[in-house]
């Protein structure tokens, strides 16, 4: 009886992760309030540049914090749903982005924001047609998904917090392609 208290013990207490992929999708639709840090790599037509990223979701209201190395070129980029406020060194733009094309039209990024943050969990944005999906025949999570024409690619799921959540992915459309490393992810504790 001892050696069995003994054992069990040691057990994870977390959270399960789900068994199958309408569990885990529904799971993460839960997950509203999320930080996540890491880097980003953004390579389009015109441009290629790297930042370390720090992304804050709560609920509808996204904070983004992009910089360089040491710093330099830092932008951060807050939105509601219905505004995009861009803050780069003492330049400040507030753009409408109730309209889909006006985040490339205003600041030539053909980056799908609202759907980032849920690409980014690793599950399909809620507003946009799935036009395929793959799973990994194992785990049931997300390999493949492609959305508005995009393609998001998942490389690697760690754990956090009993949250099963990408740390590498690649996003890509036409000549913009991104690849995201996510080193931490922080979730409101259960």
């Amino acid at each position: 009886v001892l050696l069995l208290l003994a054992g069990c013990s040691g057990l994870d207490t977390r959270e399960p992760v789900p068994d199958t992929w309408q569990d885990h999708n529904e799971h993460l639709k839960l997950l509203q309030q999320w930080t996540a840090r890491g880097k980003m790599a953004v390579r389009t037509a015109n441009a290629s540049e790297s930042a370390s990223l720090i992304w804050q979701q709560d609920d509808h209201n996204t904070h983004v914090q992009l910089s360089g190395p040491l710093g330099i070129g830092a932008t951060t980029i807050h939105s509601d749903g219905l505004e995009l406020e861009i803050h780069q060194g003492d330049e400040r733009r507030t753009i409408d982005i109730s309209n889909p094309d006006a985040i490339v039209t205003n600041t030539g990024w053909d980056m799908p924001l609202q759907a980032l943050s849920y690409w980014l969990k690793g599950i399909p944005a809620p507003d946009a047609k799935v036009q395929r999906l793959e799973l990994d025949p194992k785990t049931q999570l997300l390999q493949s998904l492609w959305q508005n024409d995009w393609e998001i690619r998942y490389d690697r799921y760690e754990q956090f917090q009993g949250f099963t959540l990408p740390t590498r992915l690649k996003i890509q459309r036409g000549k913009t392609r991104a690849k995201v490393i996510l080193l931490n992810w922080q979730t409101p504790e259960k």
